[in-house]
């Protein structure tokens, strides 16, 4: 093997590591270099010419002349290199395939079909549209696959290929397909959240770009929703300046509003621990007190009465009164603790009169009251709301949680 070659073969190896690497390596058993056509800007001759590597951080392209010798083109300067395109031609079996994946006609068969020539071709794809004209046909294998659920692959290749590239040469879909990867992982497998984090950080947030902070926000939420609350917490910060940046937002309020709920169900979290440990009594009063600051900041500018997010501010004052109820069980004053779950009533019922059934947080709401309604021995009343619960949130989490407490209420 001649230096050349020893080079690029090094090139190759460095861009394809990487620390998140499981299961196959996909290039590294697949891509081989392609044959293209090169046209020029100066010539009517069109050229055969074999691409075998780029190196994106020096800005080469190691090629090899048919026939002909090795060649570093300036990956920068092809126009003064007399370059005017190269073009590629996919086999016609891998054309038929790649048009059925375009019109969502999914078989795992044909992923198995197509891999070696899209891998060979996917390691081009820092060259720019205008001069390869590949990355159509690249972002439909990698769509593909995530509609398919092949997390793994679609993982690999998105983690490796320079997103914020293809974002400047217009191709967001890529960076948009990685964040619809991060939500499906995360909500099919909590244990995958740290590995799309990974993938999540390297994928830009348009300040200007409402569709971006929409997305990032359901990424946040499954995050959540999977009871992740320090990752979610530190994700919504990264979105939360992002989205002050565009003036009268739809998300501004929810954004704020969701970190201090993570917080209190951290420390609910800590509080638990602490009845076995008291070790992690200070954990939980840290993490209260941290909700509670930033809960006393929103307060200054509340949501709107009209708004969704009212009734979440509402939850999230009635959590509030609940810690506080809790604390004064513990310190054996059941009468200021009665007053709390009082309270705690009156704030999340506050919210539920205007909410709409479809609002996320809508169940969790109803089930604080009825835990509030217990605690007051209001039996009857707890009932009708997990009645509630059942009837407006069939087959889901909230259902089995109310059937529960149902079973555990004394007949009346």
């Amino acid at each position: 093997m001649n230096a050349f070659v020893k080079h690029h073969c090094f090139v190759l190896g460095f861009l394809l590591f990487s620390p998140f690497l499981s299961g196959n390596d996909y290039f590294k058993q697949y891509a081989k270099p392609i044959k293209v056509s090169v046209t020029y800007l100066q010539s009517p001759a069109v050229k055969p010419m074999e691409l075998l590597a780029i190196d994106p951080t020096k800005g080469i392209i190691f090629a090899r002349m048919q026939g002909g010798g090795n060649l570093q083109l300036e990956l920068r300067g092809l126009r003064q290199q007399n370059i005017n395109k190269f073009r590629f031609e996919w086999s016609r079996n891998t054309k038929v395939y790649l048009s059925y994946l375009a019109n969502e006609q999914y078989d795992p068969r044909i992923l198995d079909a197509i891999r070696p020539e899209v891998y060979s071709v996917m390691l081009f794809l820092d060259l720019p549209f205008e001069y390869l004209a590949i990355h159509d046909d690249c972002l439909t294998y990698v769509q593909a696959l995530v509609a398919m659920k092949q997390f793994e692959e679609a993982y690999y290749i998105l983690e490796r290929i320079n997103l914020s590239k293809l974002d400047k040469f217009g191709y967001r879909e890529f960076s948009e397909a990685a964040l619809e990867l991060c939500g499906q992982m995360i909500s099919a497998n909590p244990k995958m959240a740290e590995k799309s984090l990974g993938l999540l950080a390297k994928v830009s947030i348009r300040a200007d770009n409402s569709d971006d902070h929409a997305s990032y926000l359901n990424l946040c939420d499954a995050l959540r929703k999977q009871g992740l609350y320090l990752q979610a917490i530190k994700e919504y910060g990264r979105l939360g300046p992002i989205v002050a940046q565009l003036s009268s937002s739809p998300l501004s309020q929810i954004i704020k509003l969701w970190p201090v709920y993570c917080y209190l169900k951290i420390s609910e979290t800590y509080e638990e621990a602490a009845k076995k440990d008291k070790r992690y009594a200070p954990h939980a009063k840290k993490m209260f007190n941290t909700a509670f600051q930033g809960l006393k900041k929103i307060d200054e500018s509340p949501p709107s009465r009209q708004s969704n997010e009212y009734s979440l501010y509402k939850l999230i004052h009635s959590l509030v009164q609940v810690y506080n109820a809790r604390h004064e069980e513990i310190n054996g004053n059941d009468e200021k603790a009665a007053a709390y779950y009082r309270q705690s009533v009156l704030e999340v019922t506050e919210g539920i009169v205007n909410a709409r059934i479809g609002l996320d947080w809508l169940p969790e709401s109803l089930l604080m009251a009825g835990d509030a309604y217990e605690n007051l021995e209001l039996q009857e009343a707890a009932r009708n709301v997990y009645n509630q619960v059942k009837t407006f949130f069939p087959n889901s989490k909230w259902d089995k949680l109310s059937t529960e407490r149902l079973s555990n209420l004394p007949q009346s």
